[in-house]
């Protein structure tokens, strides 16, 4: 019997037309399955309205069966044990420690003291949390919050989890052994798995199928390797296979004998692909290694330089210069040691880093939101900053997407009232950014009913009506899909092409490595390594892109896709 079946299941919020139409989807008990799309095509509210108490209020037609019982009928107690939930962010504690925390949803379904102690000591020698037991929640870094969060739930016995984007905060090696616990947990313990998640590389090698959704419906529904096939002829799906079934693809073009059914979709998978080309090219003149190995074989920074210089970012023009600045939120936990940089005027830059190394604080401090403890910082005169936090529902204070656009309108030009003719003499002020951003069907919406995507351009809007000289992103690309990404960087290029400078944080390798002309690398508290994201990515082993790990060593400067297109005449 299947755990979980959706049949004829539709779904619609209040007064809206539908967010899900006729999904009929059969999950096998052990199977691991991934829900990939747009953003707004009904990942989230599929995977909400599988867990009771969370469920979001609307109108729904059809079913979803829990074991055959509708699963709007299922016992309280049970669904809460059996079915659990992680959402994307980390801090969704109810306890100040780990103890306390783990131990919460045991007293909650009023279990004896003595199972409850015996559950959580199996869960921390499992987990090797026994250090981080009796600390503080403050104390944890990003990756060991969403470990706590996870435990939490592991203590009930579920029988299913739903994981909605829980890498979604971590930086990559973080992200990356979450998922690998995932993968444990769903082969040694058989514990099925539906999750919404847009790092594809890292996930894909672990799924037994995947779930692309447009427009609330189901536009693919196959195996891993099958399902590269289908969407790698789709314009919009293409984007959500890995980086090295892409690989694949392009080589494909050049090598007829490469069949599709042998696609890889993990490094190793890759690699031998390359090294069967290798071997199959060892009769001509040149290997296939060869062929698209640079000849200078000292591959390091000062190869870059020459480009480094090429893409203008000199620094003729300082917006920011930052000297020697500390900060710490207390004595003992200093975050900043030291940094001094420049920004200059019309710059991308990206900051880079592992969770807890300082890249939120630094965009604060050089923002103004946060004050140096030692140091000082120099703006430009009469320099107009715009921060847009990693949060966007933190910027919406009115009922409706249009009053919000009209919000900073009226501060910057000093009115006190949103009257219909102040709407129609401003209306224009904001139609640019509407039509740039795709928010005219948005207007009328609540922000808070709008997707993660939708609010995260929202908020870009807001601020950029204040029109700031250099715009401020903390993780902007966080919870977005792959072409939600792609539509973010075009926006962000014109808007630099128009004399914007930019300064994000992110732990999204691939974005800064395709779109960043400037990437600062945060490590201990100081800026380890300041250059063009080719000359940094290009260096490392582990912090670096999945083309880079795959093509090493062949292309052992390539980054992105587009190096590879290049290198190879595709």
């Amino acid at each position: 019997m299947d755990i979980i079946e959706f049949k004829n299941f539709s779904f619609s919020y209040t007064d809206h037309e539908n967010t899900l139409s006729n999904i009929n989807i059969n999950i096998s008990p052990g199977e691991f399955v991934l829900l990939c799309g747009p953003s707004g095509s009904g990942k989230t509210t599929l995977l909400s309205n599988i867990k009771n108490e969370i469920r979001p209020s609307g109108n729904s037609d059809g079913i979803i069966y829990y074991f055959g019982q509708d699963i709007k009928r299922l016992d309280k107690t049970r669904s809460a044990c059996e079915i659990g939930f992680l959402f994307q962010d980390p801090d969704q504690f109810i306890s100040d420690n780990v103890l306390q925390e783990i131990a919460f949803p045991l007293e909650n379904i009023g279990l004896s003291s003595s199972e409850i102690r015996k559950r959580i000591a199996e869960m921390v020698a499992f987990f090797g949390l026994d250090k981080q037991l009796h600390k503080h929640i403050n104390q944890l870094s990003g990756g060991e919050k969403q470990l706590v969060n996870l435990c939490s739930i592991l203590v009930l016995k579920p029988k299913i989890l739903l994981l909605d984007e829980p890498t979604s905060q971590l930086d990559p090696i973080a992200a990356y052994e979450l998922l690998s616990i995932l993968r444990r947990l769903n082969e040694d313990f058989s514990i099925t798995i539906i999750v919404t998640e847009h790092r594809i590389n890292n996930i894909f090698p672990f799924i037994d199928k995947a779930i692309f959704l447009e427009n609330g419906k189901i536009k693919f529904l196959e195996p891993p390797h099958k399902i590269c096939i289908k969407a790698w002829k789709d314009d919009i799906f293409k984007n959500y296979i890995p980086s090295v079934a892409k690989i694949h693809f392009l080589l494909k073009s050049k090598y007829d004998i490469l069949k599709e059914y042998n696609i890889p979709i993990t490094i190793r998978e890759g690699k031998q692909e390359l090294n069967y080309l290798e071997k199959l090219n060892k009769t001509h003149n040149k290997s296939f290694k060869e062929q698209y190995t640079p000849n200078n074989k000292s591959s390091n920074i000062s190869l870059y330089e020459k480009d480094f210089n090429n893409i203008n970012i000199k620094l003729k023009n300082d917006l920011i210069h930052c000297k020697n600045v500390w900060f710490g939120y207390e004595k003992d936990n200093i975050v900043l040691k030291g940094v001094s940089l420049k920004i200059g005027s019309g710059e991308f830059i990206s900051l880079v880093g592992g969770n807890g190394a300082g890249k939120t604080t630094l965009l604060q401090i050089l923002s103004g939101i946060l004050k140096p403890k030692k140091g000082k910082i120099n703006y430009i005169k009469n320099i107009k900053i715009g921060y847009v936090h990693q949060n966007p529902m933190i910027h919406f204070t009115q009922e409706t997407v249009e009053d919000e656009l009209l919000e900073p309108l009226l501060k910057v030009f000093n009115i006190e009232s949103k009257t219909k003719n102040y709407r129609n003499q401003n209306q224009s002020k904001i139609d640019e950014f509407i039509k740039l951003f795709e928010l005219s069907k948005l207007l009328k919406k609540h922000p808070y009913d709008c997707s993660r995507g939708e609010q995260q351009k929202i908020a870009i809007t807001k601020v950029l009506l204040t029109k700031p000289n250099i715009l401020f992103l903390d993780e902007p690309t966080k919870g977005l899909d792959p072409v939600s990404k792609v539509n973010l960087a075009y926006k962000l290029k014109i808007l630099k092409k128009n004399g914007l400078t930019i300064v994000l944080t992110t732990h999204d390798l691939d974005f800064v490595a395709e779109y960043s002309e400037r990437c600062l690398l945060l490590f201990d508290g100081t800026i380890q390594l300041d250059d063009i994201p080719k000359a940094i990515f290009a260096n490392n082993s582990f912090y670096t892109t999945s083309i880079n790990r795959l093509l090493k060593d062949f292309l052992p400067e390539s980054i992105t896709i587009k190096d590879v297109e290049k290198k190879w005449n595709i």
